[in-house]
């Protein structure tokens, strides 16, 4: 199949999906495609974006998601699940919506399919997707919990409604070493019980091995646009150790910083070492994240990555 034909097909079939969407969620899930689409180019505390005026206000929130759209920046809109009803379609039709679309979960026994904005924005005209996005957002329905890694333990620093959560004030990071963070937002009332996971001031070492969790959909914090601040110590890193690793911190950021000036900062970055803190985004449904615990929440897992998966295990399952 080449490319014109697999959108030609998603073009078909959307009909089929605009009638049978429960789109009672949007509301809720259009708040992830914006964080999946501002956290790239973002260098503070991931929740913050919330206070963006681009976000607060209605019309400036959906012409961003428009433009989104209109330069082909789809990826952010998977963050935003659809849940379909499929009952009383043939077994044919269920073939040709699960061999058309990426990433699309039947459940037979209740009856319902999940897809995500993404494939009515790859689909629909610009019209109809304007129509489908200009609903006001319901933040108090998503839940929020902050976790802060505190030595080998996870304890949380806030939990309430995303709703809530806008008005708190996110402290700026000093120093080259910052403490990680994990924030889960989730959509309780979603039948496959969507589950946002923002893993926040973790290495460049630890995002090479979360990506390849294919079946979630990420965001990542770009050195391309945003500048290289903090950086991630290994716990096994003994007092002497650290202050080696800091000393050459300091000298690859200088190298860093004045090439920047040169050239761009996506070249310049290639200086610096991979313990550079990142954040990354990612979401699916609450199945997908157990797959995630199973392969990763191991004692031969990566430190950053087990205790993500870890901490995952213990407070959604």
């Amino acid at each position: 199949m080449k490319l014109e034909e697999l959108r030609q097909a998603q073009r078909e079939l959307i009909d089929m999906l605009v009638k049978r969407a429960d789109f009672q969620s949007l509301p809720k899930g259009l708040a992830f495609s914006y964080l999946g689409a501002r956290v790239c180019y973002h260098d503070s505390h991931p929740l913050a974006l919330f206070s963006e005026e681009r976000f607060k206000d209605r019309s400036r929130f959906v012409s961003f998601l428009l433009h989104l759209k209109k330069a082909g920046h789809f990826s952010v809109f998977a963050h935003t699940p659809i849940v379909v009803d499929i009952s009383g379609l043939s077994s044919e039709e269920k073939y040709q919506l699960a061999k058309t679309y990426f990433k699309a979960f039947f459940d037979e026994e209740k009856g319902l399919a999940l897809f995500n904005l993404r494939h009515f924005a790859e689909a629909l005209d610009e019209t109809s997707f304007l129509r489908l996005i200009s609903v006001d957002l319901n933040l108090e329905a998503i839940y929020v919990r902050i976790f802060k890694n505190k030595g080998s333990d996870w304890v949380i620093a806030w939990e309430g409604s995303l709703a809530l959560a806008i008005d708190q004030a996110f402290e700026s990071p000093k120093g080259l070493f910052y403490e990680r963070e994990v924030i889960i937002l989730e959509d309780k009332e979603n039948p496959f019980n969507w589950t946002v996971v923002i893993a926040h001031n973790f290495s460049r070492i630890f995002s090479h091995q979360f990506v390849r969790h294919t079946w979630l959909n990420f965001n990542q914090r770009s050195h391309r646009y945003t500048k290289a601040d903090f950086f991630v110590v290994p716990s096994c890193f003994k007092k002497e150790d650290v202050e080696v690793y800091e000393e050459f911190i300091v000298k690859a950021l200088r190298v860093y910083e004045d090439w920047s000036t040169r050239m761009k900062k996506e070249s310049a970055r290639f200086t610096l070492p991979q313990g550079i803190a990142t954040t990354v985004m990612a979401s699916a449904p609450k199945f997908i994240w157990e797959d995630f615990v199973g392969k990763r929440a191991i004692p031969q897992a990566q430190e950053e990555i087990r205790d993500l998966a870890t901490l995952l295990k213990n407070v959604l399952f």
